[in-house]
């Protein structure tokens, strides 16, 4: 049982990192774990970005707008 809270409150971490990021205007696919950042900017801008990175082991791809 204790696993299974611990995981929840995982996927619920993540779940809130990805709406505050996709609320600031990122792209993020989630099936690739792929944040999708307009070319020239910053990643490291917005601190959702690399708690991502860090936590999750997403990857950041840079966009030719």
């Amino acid at each position: 049982m204790a696993a299974r809270n611990w995981k929840k409150g995982v996927w619920k971490r993540r779940s809130n990192i990805l709406y505050k990021l996709r609320k600031k205007g990122v792209r993020v696919d989630t099936k690739s774990r792929t944040i999708f950042i307009p070319y020239g900017e910053n990643p490291n801008k917005a601190v959702q970005v690399s708690r991502l990175r860090k936590e999750y082991h997403f990857n950041v791809q840079f966009e030719i707008i």
